[in-house]
């Protein structure tokens, strides 16, 4: 039987980490142009219009807990570099530090799911 004395979690924080580095390379651009240039200029027709059809869409609770599993790999992303980078600078945070950055990466998706289901 395998023991498990000395193994680490760290391939799971790995793999999280990549997995929100990916999600956020592919659709950060794509919400960045659809959001800050085609809606604004009225390509999907009136704000008010583009407002209601998204505020219905993310109401639903199958794509509010999509879109929250996914701004909680981006944010995973976001605060496992920002942990490493502290590390790259010389600065070793006590736990505390690191249960509080990792702590904003889970709660923040649990807070935004409650938010949209309450919309």
């Amino acid at each position: 039987m395998r023991r498990w004395e000395g193994r680490t979690n760290e391939p799971l924080m790995w793999a999280l980490f990549g997995g929100g580095g990916m999600l956020a390379v592919f659709t950060m651009p794509v919400l960045i142009v659809v959001f800050g240039f085609l809606v604004p200029f009225g390509v999907f027709g009136s704000t008010d219009e583009v407002y209601d059809r998204v505020q219905g869409f993310l109401t639903h609770p199958l794509v509010t807990a999509g879109v929250c599993v996914a701004l909680g790999l981006v944010l995973w992303h976001c605060c496992h570099r920002t942990y490493h980078a502290l590390h790259d600078l010389g600065l070793h945070p006590p736990e505390i530090v690191r249960a509080a950055i990792y702590g904003v990466a889970l709660l923040t998706p649990v807070v935004g799911f409650a938010l949209c289901l309450a919309a």
